[in-house]
């Protein structure tokens, strides 16, 4: 499907209900766990899988394998950061029908010093990258709530999902039927830039979502824009399946 294709579902997906029959998977980024996804998840049925604690995108997507194949289709997966980039590998290997991307690159560098600065300070680092993950205008009550989401994670999860990311190469299977995928990018996320936006939208054939004022967890402190794109998404996928 084309980005123009895409874009004119958009506007006309929502005709049909989409809600029976499409099954969701959600992934966070590095070092997180399930909670910040749940409340967005809980209004699609869907299941949070925090990612294995691996060094490599294809460990976790082996890891996850076999728990997306018993998933009914339509499948859609949604992946934020280093859990775009598993979604990405996962729907190579199992038939997926949409993708929503965000926060993320088709490459995004990740620098040693920063692996070495989460190493060094472990849980004491948390509200730094807590800040980084949410919009300036976010509440208190959200940074604490990623900081947590962190904390729930065993110590060094961070610093090796960051080693996957750093180490990672994507790929897109010629043999396999791409999903449609929408890749949204927030206007202050300061840890994956625009430019790393648009490569994985072009890779993908997807179509680039701007989510203004957002950072890079855009599901966390603008939930309900994140939703609107996901019931468009299921939309699309619901009237390609018929």
């Amino acid at each position: 499907m084309s980005i123009d294709e895409a874009t004119g579902l958009l506007h006309d997906g929502l005709t049909r209900d989409g809600r029976a029959g499409v099954s969701w998977a959600f992934f966070p980024g590095a070092g997180g766990g399930a909670t910040l996804w749940e409340p967005v998840a809980k209004r699609f049925s869907g299941t949070v899988t925090a990612l294995p604690d691996a060094e490599s995108v294809p460990a976790m997507a082996d890891a996850l394998e076999a728990s997306l194949l018993l998933m009914p289709a339509p499948r859609i997966l949604v992946g934020n950061s280093l859990g775009a980039l598993v979604a990405l590998e996962c729907a190579q290997r199992v038939p997926v029908a949409g993708l929503m991307l965000l926060a993320a690159g088709w490459e995004f560098p990740v620098s040693e010093e920063l692996i070495h600065r989460v190493e060094a300070k472990g849980p004491a680092m948390f509200p730094e990258t807590a800040r980084r993950c949410v919009g300036p205008d976010a509440p208190p009550e959200h940074l604490t709530a990623v900081v947590a989401d962190f904390e729930s994670r065993e110590t060094g999860t961070m610093a090796r999902h960051l080693r996957a990311i750093r180490d990672h190469r994507p790929r897109i299977d010629p043999a396999v039927a791409q999903p449609t995928t929408l890749v949204l990018r927030g206007g202050f996320d300061r840890s994956v830039s625009l430019r790393d936006h648009i490569a994985l939208t072009e890779r993908t054939s997807g179509a680039l979502v701007p989510v203004g004022s957002a950072a890079h967890m855009p599901f966390v402190d603008h939930a309900e824009e994140v939703v609107r794109w996901l019931e468009h998404l299921r939309a699309i996928v619901v009237r390609g399946q018929g």
